[in-house]
């Protein structure tokens, strides 16, 4: 977790990874033609460091890259197997590309989730252990239905067999499942923040990677906030009646002609 200025203080926004994990960056960038193309390799060592990829890891990310963070964030968002801060401490993934889907093969895991942890496809436990999410291929076709429980791959994930994989995997952490019957899941908030532009981390260069479209010529490095923050739903005129209008809240004018008159 990131360090404190003292007991209470608000958190000290770190700027890189841990001596470990650098050094192992360093020998990535050793191996590829550039910094840029050893990035999902330090997105695996944020991940690693942070639990999960945070806003702050994908900062560190962007600096160690030299890129820009909005490039680190399309990344991690294209690429579901990245853990988020809005998945369980365990993540099942349930393929439900067609292949595990026949037969039912897709539901039949499902089902055999929320039967034990009351979770379904895009919640998480109230306690933030577990989470479900249904994912594309996992690219054994031929053993439906495919599971994937955070790196671990399983096949043939049905019934008996599943049952007695999570009811192993809730006595490690000692739970039972009578602590999750009948208790309803959350529904994971998997909306993507937007990250402000006109950034400008420390070190770029006019030559550099301040020529990107999200550098601010006028900010000196270091400036511009780093928070990132979800936009309130756009109201737009799908969103409502369209007789209502835009806002949704005028009441169509009749004119005194009745309805689908002309």
């Amino acid at each position: 977790m990131s360090p404190t200025t003292s007991k209470g203080a608000a958190a000290v926004r770190r700027t890189e990874l841990s001596p470990e994990r650098m050094a192992k960056f360093h020998e990535y960038a050793e191996e590829y033609p550039n910094k840029r193309s050893a990035l999902m390799m330090t997105l695996r060592l944020a991940e690693e460091e942070f639990g999960c990829i945070t806003d702050e890891a994908m900062e560190i990310v962007a600096n160690l890259c030299n890129m820009p963070v909005a490039h680190v964030q399309g990344m991690v968002t294209f690429y579901t197997h990245f853990k988020r801060p809005f998945h369980g401490k365990h993540r099942f993934m349930v393929c439900a590309t067609l292949m595990c889907a026949l037969e039912g093969n897709t539901d039949a895991a499902l089902d055999r989730i929320r039967a034990k942890l009351g979770i379904k496809a895009g919640e998480i436990t109230a306690d933030g252990l577990f989470s479900c999410e249904k994912v594309e291929c996992l690219a054994d076709c031929d053993k439906p239905p495919v599971v994937q429980k955070d790196n671990e791959h399983f096949c043939s994930m049905r019934g008996k067999t599943m049952d007695e994989y999570i009811d192993s995997l809730l006595k490690k952490e000692g739970k039972s499942p009578s602590e999750y019957a009948g208790k309803a899941g959350k529904a994971m908030d998997t909306r993507v923040p937007y990250l402000p532009a006109h950034y400008n981390f420390p070190g770029e260069t006019d030559e550099g990677a301040r020529h990107f479209e999200d550098k601010d010529p006028y900010l000196a490095p270091g400036q511009g906030g780093m928070t990132t923050g979800i936009p309130k739903p756009l109201a737009t005129p799908l969103t409502v009646p369209v007789a209502d209008g835009v806002n949704g809240g005028a009441k169509p004018s009749t004119n005194g002609h009745k309805k689908g008159a002309h």
